[in-house]
């Protein structure tokens, strides 16, 4: 059984603008007029979304989506830290206390909020209409509404961009394989049409997204939020922004747990060989990455890179996630180009043939 473990590095292969910052510069073409006496402040997205804002004013080290998720937490751990929170321990005495929070203190200068946060907590018979949850839930909102314009993004603009005839050839048994996706694109599907839900040699076999997909039926499931915490200063309702709980509110966990029981079932005798292509291996999907890559006995892991720069960072991360041991005994990488042993097989174009007269 073939399992295929694809991050955003495998979408940016095939030409795609799927880098958050491409999104953010394709926000500021799409919503910046240059002019804010001309710009229509109600529907302008940068202007109301406290997120972009604060991911085009900050300057994020790295373009990658785990810099992003990053920057989240540290949002985070700032608030958290913020005399607000932390002049009661035991987050008893304003468990329940109402604040005003008018709009332009929403804008994630620090300084300004906790000043007036002691402000509020100094005077009495505030006119309060508030709440810290409902801060804390203002805060997620305006991340879900970054989230669902991402997805019109990729939707109007990326997707539309792919060509169904691709520049490599994907080499793969695609006999009985899974496809585990990070990605909330089907680039894979369209490019390489492959079936990935069927059932053979008595093997279940599916196509999954860890983090949701682009044009759900049921709504914008696109999971986007840090690593898990367990700092004890971050208070229990940051906890909507852990993707761990995401992937379980937006339902994308389900299919996960199928191919995982279907690798732990121990009747059946087949070494599953992994095939991770243009994922990090980075800090915010440790935790599912190691069930999965471990949920075997015996396994075989090939991990693609397309530099040596990413290859240093590859070793060093996977041996993280599953440990040296486990690192020898089943890793093997490998340039993602390379013409016997790797797996995006570049197409070579026919030679032009000149006429000559």
């Amino acid at each position: 059984m073939h399992i295929l473990i694809l991050g955003n590095g495998f979408d940016l292969a095939h030409g795609l603008k799927t880098k958050y910052s491409d999104f953010l510069d394709y926000c500021k073409t799409k919503y910046d007029s240059g002019e804010a006496e001309n710009a229509d402040i109600n529907n302008n997205f940068l202007f109301n979304n406290i997120w972009a804002k604060h991911f085009l004013d900050k300057e994020i080290d790295g373009d990658k989506w785990i810099d992003l998720e990053k920057e989240i937490y540290n949002v985070i751990v700032k608030l958290s830290k913020l005399s607000y929170f932390q002049d009661n321990p035991s987050k008893e005495k304003y468990k329940n206390t109402i604040f005003i929070i008018p709009k332009y203190y929403m804008d994630f200068n620090f300084n300004k909020i906790n000043s007036y946060f002691k402000e509020l907590t100094g005077v009495k018979n505030q006119d309060p209409h508030i709440k810290i949850k409902d801060f804390i839930k203002f805060l997620n909102n305006q991340l879900r509404d970054f989230v669902m314009e991402f997805e019109k993004y990729l939707t109007d603009e990326v997707m539309k961009t792919v060509n169904i005839n691709s520049r490599y050839k994907l080499r793969i048994d695609d006999s009985c394989i899974s496809l585990l996706n990070f990605n909330y694109t089907n680039t894979c599907e369209k490019l390489y049409k492959i079936n990935f839900n069927h059932n053979n040699f008595g093997i279940k076999t599916k196509e999954i997204y860890v983090h949701g997909k682009i044009n759900n039926y049921d709504g914008c499931n696109l999971v986007l939020g840090t690593h898990s915490f367990n700092d004890k200063e971050i208070i229990a309702d940051f906890n909507v922004f852990k993707k761990h709980n995401q992937r379980h509110r937006y339902g994308t966990m389900e299919n996960y747990q199928e191919l995982l029981n279907e690798l732990k079932y121990p009747k059946k005798i087949y070494v599953p060989v992994f095939h991770i292509i243009g994922h990090s291996l980075d800090e915010t999907d440790h935790n599912i990455l190691k069930h999965i890559l471990l949920a075997r006995e015996k396994s075989i892991i090939n991990i693609y890179y397309h530099d040596e720069e990413s290859h240093e960072r590859l070793i060093n991360n996977i041996t993280k996630i599953i440990g040296e041991e486990e690192v020898m005994a089943k890793v093997r990488f490998i340039h993602q180009h390379d013409k016997k042993r790797g797996i995006l097989i570049p197409i070579e174009k026919p030679a032009l043939i000149e006429n000559f007269i």
